[in-house]
């Protein structure tokens, strides 16, 4: 089960840093065009409006990698600690049947 886990914390730590880049750089874009018409005599200046669907994209793709980074290692966590469990009780099952007395080795004073 932590193989799965980890695995899905690292889909979703790639998608979610893929996906927030490719955002960003086409906002990134848009908004690079709109400045260099913006620039050329007789277009529309950049507004109020295009300057907040950047820095909204921007929001949104940093949000996207943030989010994707802390679930994705949430859960890489999730399963480093349930190998880490699993391990222990191993251990402690291995132990406990090291420690118990078998049925033939009781001596005959007892």
């Amino acid at each position: 089960m932590y193989r799965y886990l980890t695995l899905l914390g690292v889909v979703i730590i790639v998608f979610s840093v893929a996906g927030g880049t490719i955002q960003i750089s086409n906002s990134y874009n848009e908004h690079q065009s709109l400045l260099h018409v913006s620039g050329v005599p007789g277009s529309n200046p950049l507004t109020v409006l295009d300057e907040a669907r950047w820095q909204a994209a921007r929001l949104i793709g940093g949000g996207a990698i943030a989010g994707g980074v802390i679930a994705g290692s949430m859960l890489m966590a999730l399963a480093w600690i349930g190998k880490t469990l699993e391990q222990v009780r191993d251990v402690l099952a291995r132990d406990i049947d090291e420690a118990a007395p078998q049925p033939g080795n009781l001596s005959a004073g007892h």
